[in-house]
């Protein structure tokens, strides 16, 4: 299966905080990106309210993307942008327009800090993603959905995070909802000792809906995540065929 990432972060724009580390440039990331592999690149950066992420940040990533010689036919360009209650996005048509993007990806970002019960924070990804997917067409890929469950175990707010927590109904009718809409549903986990996770991803794969593979790479050194996710939805049987592009 060819390796094709479209959520590779170029985070050297972003405001930091005096003393922090610099992030990577689009160049540095794309260069990454094809040491490890990846045939299909995909630059991408926040939009949301973080005071680290003001607008004129993804202009100048913007800037720099579109300055560099390289193959277009394999490159492109989009942005992550959260997603609200309604499920709309921080990016907004407007947004993609002056940007000038190949694709948006609408992602949940919540924590044990903003919602402190793991159910609660279940409950209103679903409300955001299902709303997402039924109603907002500025979007075409759902970004990691339900992996920042992982930090409720980080803070010891539960044992252990699985997918076994996320009621089977909601996950059938993300997938149900993907399908309908032909947004893709990507896949930024293993997990593999995960079995209702493999069994999320099975699902996937029988329902014949789009995918994509995301490293999240925010520093070079993570790009090559997806080769080792493109490898688990080959040993799994996805077919190629539902991987999807921009060009869908």
């Amino acid at each position: 299966m060819n390796i094709a990432d479209y959520h590779i972060h170029a985070s050297f724009y972003r405001v930091k905080r005096p003393g922090s580390k610099t992030g990577p440039t689009v160049a540095e990331q794309i260069a990454a990106a094809r040491a490890a592999g990846t045939v299909t690149v995909g630059i991408v950066e926040h939009c949301n309210d973080s005071a680290a992420h003001p607008f004129h940040c993804l202009e100048e990533l913007g800037r720099e993307f579109f300055s560099l010689d390289i193959d277009r036919s394999e490159t492109f360009i989009g942005v992550e942008a959260d997603l609200r209650h309604d499920g709309s996005d921080h990016c907004g048509a407007d947004g993609r327009k002056k940007l000038n993007l190949d694709y948006v990806i609408g992602s949940v970002h919540l924590s044990p800090k903003i919602i402190p019960d793991v159910r609660d924070y279940i409950d209103e990804e679903y409300i955001r993603i299902i709303n997402a997917l039924n109603n907002n067409s500025n979007i075409n890929i759902i970004g990691h959905p339900f992996g920042e469950g992982i930090r409720y175990e980080m803070n010891n707010s539960i044992a252990r995070w699985s997918y076994s927590l996320i009621p089977e109904k909601y996950l059938c009718e993300i997938i149900a909802a993907a399908k309908n809409s032909g947004k893709a549903l990507e896949i930024n986990r293993c997990l593999e000792d995960d079995a209702a996770y493999t069994a999320y991803l099975e699902m996937m794969r029988d329902a014949e809906v789009f995918f994509t593979v995301g490293s999240d790479a925010h520093f070079p050194e993570g790009v090559g995540d997806a080769a080792e996710r493109t490898h688990l939805l080959e040993k799994l049987g996805f077919n190629e065929k539902y991987l999807w592009r921009p060009d869908k």
